[in-house]
């Protein structure tokens, strides 16, 4: 496992579609990681570099990286950066699972639930907003700018996984596992993206948001401008 110490962020300005995998990595000189774990340095390290080191296997590249905290934001906040990302590539599903079978890919289940619930319980971790104009900021936004989950796709697509805010019927575990077993399904050709309700040409940058929904208790693509 690799942990960065790094000053590049994205520009606030700009729809946020990802951070960049591959700015990043061409900075250290090595392959796109298979995980991620990106995190604001004003955040508890042993949290983030536990669940890192744990991840780590001989034939999987994890990197850790620490940004400085970058705020306020101006900018559609749900393609904001959150203050703790976590990008899982598609190599992942392609490559590294199919050797290693569902050992890790339980153990990667079970870390990311610790993590989202363990970063969630963070007080005063919900970054601050200034709304440049009308619009751009949500009256009574559900998701939480605290952590997000990014998934390579296919064709240069990324998913983004807005995370509820906390509260009594929030299961943060029921929602990560049921994020992975989307993945997993897609990857494995089980699922496509019309299953979950994406519309063609309505996403910004390739980046797809999806949630989960938590009356049909599955995942479904958010769009962003009915919201």
């Amino acid at each position: 496992m690799t942990t960065l110490h790094s000053a590049h962020y994205a520009n606030a300005n700009a729809p946020y579609t990802s951070f960049n995998v591959r700015q990043l990595h061409g900075i250290i000189n090595m392959k796109p990681p298979d995980i991620a774990i990106v995190y604001e340095e004003s955040l508890p390290a042993d949290l983030f570099d536990d669940v890192g080191n744990s991840l780590k296997e001989e034939k999987l590249n994890v990197v850790v990286e620490v940004r400085p905290i970058s705020g306020p934001y101006a900018g559609l906040e749900w393609f904001l950066p959150t203050a703790a990302m976590v990008y899982i590539g598609k190599s992942y599903f392609d490559g590294f699972l199919k050797e290693a079978g569902k050992d890790h890919y339980n153990k990667l289940k079970e870390l990311l639930s610790g993590l989202t619930q363990k970063t969630m319980s963070i007080p005063k971790i919900e970054p601050i907003i200034i709304a440049s104009s009308e619009g751009k900021i949500r009256k009574n936004n559900p998701y939480s700018l605290a952590l997000s989950i990014y998934a390579e796709a296919n064709d240069g697509n990324k998913f983004k996984l807005l995370l509820p805010k906390p509260n009594k019927s929030t299961d943060y575990t029921e929602i990560i596992y049921k994020f992975l077993d989307f993945l997993n399904d897609f990857h494995n050709g089980v699922k496509v993206l019309e299953e979950i309700g994406v519309e063609e040409k309505k996403h910004i940058g390739r980046l797809i948001l999806v949630h989960m929904n938590s009356e049909s208790r599955k995942i479904e693509w958010l769009d962003h401008t009915s919201a």
